[in-house]
């Protein structure tokens, strides 16, 4: 449920609470195996969504929240008002497209959102030095499974330089179906810890075992960096 609409903790108080009913918090909190505090703090937030109501009984604060059918309306109602405004944003986004700018990204969560960031790929290509080893074991099989359905579905091909290794060998016969075209390098030579994703005017750097990550967007910085790659992928 939290990648459907919720975090996850409000994804427990919201299961909580509508298995029990219109109830206290200290309930609530019981029921998610959370504590008071983190439960309050989320059905603030969760009321704040429309998703949850409170009123008081008998001096006793208590919470309600809404049934499964009416949040499939909020969300499809919330859809609407995106489709509404995309035109309006999308003209924003490409009077912005010219500025540089950097953003930085904590914890898997972080990396699987500049992962998920690459799905916008307007020139539907993206070159990659990639240790799926380490990448697996931060954002997850299921996580990266998803991601290259999506990729594939979008038609955004991946060009990826991979350490020579037994693990990354077996990659190389999922290429077609994966959109994927792959080249190996000398895994002693040159060890690889990280990863570097490059696509439209962004790079994205990924430190697996710092679990930050950043995105630097500059015509400039890009195109340095997509030559180096382009001598590496030619040396291959």
């Amino acid at each position: 449920m939290n990648n459907f609409y919720f975090t996850e903790k409000e994804a427990k108080v919201y299961l909580a609470a509508l298995k029990l009913g219109r109830s206290r918090v200290s309930d609530i909190a019981k029921s998610a195996e959370l504590n008071r505090i983190t439960t309050y703090e989320v059905l603030k937030r969760l009321l704040q969504m429309g998703v949850a109501h409170s009123a008081v009984y008998s001096g006793v604060k208590t919470f309600v929240v809404v049934a499964p059918s009416l949040l499939v309306e909020k969300m499809q109602s919330r859809l609407q008002v995106a489709q509404q405004i995309l035109p309006r944003l999308a003209l924003l986004n490409r009077a912005n497209s010219n500025k540089p700018s950097i953003a930085f990204f904590e914890g898997a969560d972080g990396l699987r959102t500049i992962y998920e960031g690459t799905l916008a790929c307007q020139d539907k290509v993206i070159l990659n030095i990639a240790n799926p080893q380490n990448l697996l074991a931060t954002i997850g099989h299921d996580f990266f499974t998803q991601y290259v359905r999506k990729r594939a579905k979008r038609k955004i091909q991946v060009k990826v330089l991979l350490p020579d290794t037994p693990e990354n060998k077996k990659f190389k016969s999922e290429e077609k179906k994966s959109k994927r075209e792959i080249k190996l390098f000398d895994a002693q030579k040159y060890p690889l810890p990280n990863e570097v994703l490059i696509y439209d005017n962004k790079v994205a750097m990924l430190s697996f075992a710092s679990l930050i990550g950043v995105v630097v967007e500059d015509k400039d910085i890009v195109q340095s960096l997509r030559s180096m790659w382009q001598m590496v992928w030619d040396a291959v």
